[in-house]
């Protein structure tokens, strides 16, 4: 009976917190208060950077050409839809659905991280509207910093929060409205 608890404490243990840490860098693309959608750019810790360029960058030149771009972007497209592209968008009270990714590419900067960008296309009103950044499996441990979105919203009014659920963690981007 110990054995079987032990085992259970160390399995629970070892899936209960994250192996993959991403800075993500949001950008609101809006037209008349409306946010038409949303560009990303996803920068991966220094460990999974070296095993994402390991996998993917098959002629091992530290570049990523066409055809290893578009072996990532099938596996991505497929995973992140898997789970609703990772993002959550409310607007009163109203979740609101992203139609498609687009525009993906995958970049390995010179710092040796590896860098996904990509357009969520969806449209949602900006005012009192909630982005929320979060992997519900926990997997994955997303990271946003006011000062990763200052620079890319300057005539969005936003706070930014930590969200907290007790399952999993993320951040929400609450929109105040424009400028």
């Amino acid at each position: 009976m110990k054995l079987l608890a032990t085992f259970l404490f160390v399995h629970v243990v070892l899936y209960a917190h994250p192996h993959i840490f991403i800075d993500i860098y949001p950008k609101l693309n809006l037209h008349n208060g409306k946010a038409t959608s949303i560009s990303l750019e996803w920068k991966f810790d220094q460990m999974t950077s070296s095993v994402l360029i390991m996998d993917y960058d098959k002629n091992k030149n530290n570049k990523l050409d066409k055809k290893e771009i578009a072996l990532i972007k099938r596996k991505t497209k497929k995973l992140f839809k898997a789970q609703n592209y990772y993002v959550k968008i409310i607007t009163k009270d109203k979740n609101i659905k992203i139609k498609k990714l687009d525009n993906f590419v995958a970049t390995i900067e010179k710092s040796g991280r590896m860098v996904y960008s990509y357009d969520l296309i969806c449209s949602f009103d900006v005012k009192d509207s909630i982005v929320m950044f979060y992997d519900k499996d926990y997997y994955i441990a997303i990271k946003l910093k006011k000062s990763f979105i200052e620079p890319l919203n300057k005539n969005l009014d936003f706070d930014i929060k930590k969200v907290d659920n007790g399952t999993y963690f993320g951040y929400a981007m609450f929109n105040k409205g424009i400028k």
